[in-house]
């Protein structure tokens, strides 16, 4: 399933070293804080967050896709630092079930976005989810946006920059991860698929939680442009990583826990 061919690594150790720190100096929103909103707004909000709770870390909080396990297997840097990264996924469902609860909504189970997000997750490899996850990541700051800019209500406002700090360095996560697999820059076929990839999923964000948005007072345009600027930004970024790795070789060593091997995280 997986090639064989040189390429540089990760450095996986200082990856693993970050997700361990980030679970330190977390501070929890305060949920008994009193909460008032008026009822129109509360029950479209309620909808939104539940809806965002099953996706983020709600449901199966791993990888699925069908060789998942042969990719987790290939290393055990490889695994930990991917169970890290989803303990750190299950934390930000942790909290969307604080908020959840604080503004008297329903946990939800499933949705037409959601088995359909997880069904396109299954089928088409561990590589192709990582990109997926990778736009997802995107899209979910513009949401954590919006919702902080626009909910007025402190805790969840709280909550949502506790998840933005954590979305910012995944991003950086999937940067470094591509920078290892393409060192010369990704290709034009891999740009289209990112950014058509963004420009679905934020429409299914939109058609899903476009009323609470309104009702909140943020727009459909506010939204998109987080997409589309969070887009270009990691291009620029991953541009500006790949050019400063194109000069290591096969066979080159790097610092402490930066080495070649042949491993699909950097594939």
């Amino acid at each position: 399933m997986f090639t064989k061919k040189p390429h540089l690594t990760m450095n996986y150790q200082s990856w693993i070293q970050h997700f361990r720190t980030n679970r330190l100096d977390r501070p929890e929103p305060d949920w008994s804080a009193p909460f008032s909103m008026p009822e129109k707004r509360r029950r479209l909000l309620a909808r939104s967050i539940a809806e965002y709770q099953l996706g983020d870390g709600g449901g199966e909080c791993c990888l699925v896709a069908q060789d998942a396990e042969a990719f987790r297997a290939t290393g055990e840097e490889v695994r930990e630092v991917v169970d890290l990264w989803f303990a750190e996924e299950r934390e930000h469902s942790r909290l969307l079930a604080r908020a959840v609860r604080r503004i008297g909504a329903e946990f939800v189970t499933t949705t037409f976005a959601f088995e359909l997000f997880y069904a396109i997750r299954r089928r088409l490899g561990v590589q192709f989810e990582m990109l997926v996850l990778l736009v997802v990541e995107i899209v979910s700051t513009g949401y954590y946006r919006v919702l902080r800019r626009h909910v007025g209500d402190q805790p969840l406002a709280d909550m949502c920059r506790l998840i933005l700090r954590d979305e910012a360095r995944h991003i950086d996560f999937h940067r470094d991860r591509l920078a290892a697999r393409h060192p010369a820059g990704v290709g034009i076929l891999w740009k289209w698929w990112f950014r058509l990839l963004g420009e679905a999923c934020v429409w299914f964000l939109w058609l899903g939680h476009g009323r609470c948005f309104r009702a909140l007072g943020g727009t459909r345009g506010e939204i998109f442009r987080h997409l589309r600027r969070g887009q270009a930004a990691f291009l620029a970024k991953l541009a500006k990583r790949c050019a400063t790795t194109q000069h290591v070789t096969t066979g080159t060593t790097g610092t402490t826990g930066a080495h070649l091997v042949s491993s699909p995280i950097a594939h």
